[in-house]
């Protein structure tokens, strides 16, 4: 059930003293969580963490009585991502699990590789509650996009998604943006990709920097791949800035990837304050990005589906006990002072993720 509204403004302003102190122990709890509906995917990206190989990664969906499980655990949270691993369409119960979040008025946000979008699936995305659907989309020429998507197929994506755009004509909901992740293979594509964009039209084309494969990469293999991502980069911004501005497009990306950061710059990042990810298999994260070979799962908060006898089934715990519980506490300590666990190298390598 949803917190009545004095408990949720309460709640908010716990957080905003949270993000400002950093206590090891806090009232506060997640406005927000990334939640993982599937690690099924039918692509086989070569930058998707999966390929490289997460240790303990499984295949599997979460199931729609798991994820109302993991809700009533969360009842501060009033946005969600539903995204992870996987492609969350193929999860027969995503659709349940919008209307179910949305039901709750919470606000969902989900990423799809765009191969799934046809007619059924497109009348469910336009009725089920979505708030937020982001298409990931890598190249402009489709020879570009099926070497960096193996199994995609960019001429069918770009119809499918220009479909969804007709049919839900005046329909404010779902928001529906192009997520472009800039990598060198494809940076001299970026003019050409805002003119799709335009042509499809979607409501914005968001990019990012390339991430590393979950700590994969070591830290030297990373800075000089941003520092050469930066230099081709400002070679094409200009005029993908100035396509966007003539096509009256929304259009975000960054000028150049994160420069490099020492731990003991900036503020610390707030995620352990104020956010959650929780993994298909229930475990509980600090981040996306904490479940790579030097991550930290910090508990589980679903039975064990995998496990070999019911006594490891059952060894789990609310999410309440988590979020304060030792590992959690141990966490922020570190980010506090400025000791990042090598895991966060994921995000902004080596550096302090803000």
């Amino acid at each position: 059930m949803r917190m009545k509204l004095g408990s949720a403004v309460l709640n908010l302003l716990r957080l905003r003293g949270a993000r400002r102190e950093l206590p090891l122990v806090t009232a506060a709890r997640p406005a927000r969580a990334d939640i993982e509906p599937t690690t099924v995917c039918n692509f086989r990206c070569p930058h998707c963490p999966t390929t490289g190989g997460v240790p303990g990664f499984v295949r599997r969906h979460m199931s729609l009585p798991e994820f109302t499980s993991v809700l009533d655990q969360l009842p501060t949270v009033y946005r969600i991502k539903l995204v992870g691993l996987g492609e969350p369409l193929l999860n027969p119960d995503f659709f349940a699990m919008v209307r179910e979040a949305a039901r709750r008025r919470v606000r969902v946000l989900t990423t799809t590789n765009g191969s799934l979008l046809d007619k059924e699936r497109r009348r469910e995305l336009l009725t089920c509650g979505l708030t937020h659907l982001n298409v990931s989309v890598d190249a402009a020429r489709p020879e570009t996009h099926a070497r960096l998507r193996p199994g995609s197929n960019l001429e069918q994506i770009g119809g499918e998604l220009a479909a969804l755009i007709r049919e839900r004509g005046r329909q404010r909901r779902p928001v529906v943006r192009v997520w472009h992740v800039i990598q060198r293979e494809s940076v001299s594509e970026l003019p050409d990709l805002v003119a799709r964009c335009a042509e499809w039209g979607v409501d914005a084309l968001l990019c990012t920097a390339k991430l590393t494969n979950f700590g994969l990469a070591s830290l030297e293999e990373v800075v000089a791949e941003r520092r050469a991502l930066a230099e081709d980069l400002g070679r094409v911004l200009p005029e993908a800035r100035r396509r966007a501005a003539a096509a009256g497009l929304e259009f975000r990306c960054p000028e150049a990837p994160p420069p490099p950061r020492k731990p003991e710059d900036g503020r610390p990042c707030r995620w352990p304050w104020s956010r959650t990810f929780i993994a298909v298999t229930g475990e509980v994260f600090p981040c996306p990005y904490a479940r790579g070979p030097d991550g930290m799962a910090l508990g589980r908060v679903l039975p064990d589906a995998g496990a070999k006898d019911s006594d490891e089934a059952e060894d789990f715990s609310s999410f309440s006990s988590v979020w304060n519980g030792e590992p959690m506490q141990d966490l922020r300590a570190r980010i506090r002072d400025r000791r990042n666990p090598a895991f966060c190298r994921a995000c902004y390598p080596g550096w302090t993720p803000i």
